[in-house]
């Protein structure tokens, strides 16, 4: 809004008024500023002076630098919730948007006060924050139930052990591109197109799709750089609970559906990538299918195979030549792919 403001009326922005019902063009004769609203401590957004030129009146840095104020404690407050919510799937206080009277009260208080303390401490540092919590005893607890803490806290309310989660949406796209070796890790730069097949386009609002097309270097790129466009999501995003593209989403739906069991041994994009993920195996562990079946395992799960693993693993490749008539390689693949969708890739304990 300064921003349109400066671009109508220069450096001075004009007179703010009240409109009457809602109504721009029905103004109240008193002249308002801006300024917090009381509820939040009602200091006024004077802002400063433009300088060097600069086509700004300063609102916008006054406002951010009351956001970041020592003594306002609602915003590290807000974030430590959020970063705290990523990491457990639930927030200290279970209704990040409503961090207030009208939500719930959070369930340990003083420790978000402390996390929050630190935030700030630690000049703003997320990452600082999220090694502070992936450190924590909290954070390194087992996910295994005890009859005891069943019993007392059976929604784990007070985290006294780690809710088993499954990846997020973008998490599994990476984490299988990243199984492959093709994640490509660049940082920056514009959103990407990834390869979306004539059907979905076909579901677009426009005619076409209007869908750009990047080069297959920037389409292995980490999800969070995926175009987001409301009418065109990609399903392996789509099928997994992406956010939601129309509105604010405090916490995703997890939802567990056969659907999604089907996409991933069914999609293009997951049987290309078991693909590359069992050239891949052959190249590193060339004439040696036992070695190849265990770094598989180890990649994707990141531990040792078992000696059992390895035997049913071998046992896979051979049942898919013998019964299925499949050439070697072909039955490999079909071992990468299951690979791929084996729960302990899925979720994270």
């Amino acid at each position: 809004m300064n921003a349109q403001v400066v671009q109508e009326h220069g450096k001075t922005p004009p007179a703010l008024h009240i409109h009457m019902r809602g109504n721009p063009h029905v103004k109240d004769e008193k002249v308002v500023t801006t300024r917090i609203p009381s509820i939040f401590g009602a200091e006024n957004l004077k802002g400063t002076p433009p300088a060097h030129g600069r086509n700004t009146s300063g609102r916008r840095l006054a406002l951010a630098q009351w956001i970041i104020k020592p003594d306002n404690p609602r915003t590290s407050r807000v974030i430590m919730n959020r970063l705290w919510q990523h990491h457990f799937g639930r927030g200290i206080c279970a209704t990040p948007n409503d961090f207030g009277y009208l939500g719930e009260r959070p369930s340990h208080p003083v420790l978000l006060d402390w996390l929050a303390t630190e935030l700030v401490t630690r000049k703003w540092s997320l990452k600082a924050m999220h090694k502070v919590i992936m450190l924590s005893q909290a954070y390194q607890m087992s996910s295994g139930g005890q009859a005891a803490g069943l019993s007392r806290d059976p929604d784990n309310k007070w985290f006294w052990r780690f809710n088993v989660r499954r990846l997020t949406a973008e998490e599994l796209r990476d984490s299988i591109l990243m199984a492959t070796g093709r994640l490509n890790r660049k940082m920056g730069g514009p959103s990407i197109y990834i390869k979306l097949s004539a059907e979905v386009l076909a579901t677009s609002s426009t005619k076409g799709g209007k869908w750009g097309n990047s080069p297959e270097e920037e389409q292995t790129r980490r999800s969070v750089y995926i175009k987001v466009k409301r009418s065109l999501v990609p399903p392996i995003l789509q099928d997994f609970d992406l956010a939601d593209t129309d509105g604010t989403c405090p916490v995703r739906f997890r939802s567990i559906l056969p659907t999604q069991a089907l996409a991933m041994m069914n999609s293009a994009f997951v049987n290309e990538e078991a693909v590359s993920f069992a050239k891949r195996l052959r190249a590193e562990a060339p004439d040696d299918p036992r070695r190849q079946i265990g770094l598989a395992l180890e990649i994707a799960l990141s531990r040792p195979a078992t000696v059992r693993e390895l035997d049913y693993g071998m046992e896979f490749v051979e049942v898919m030549m013998r019964e299925h008539k499949l050439s070697a390689e072909d039955a490999f693949n079909r071992f990468s792919l299951l690979v791929l969708n084996l729960n302990e890739f899925f979720f994270v304990d």
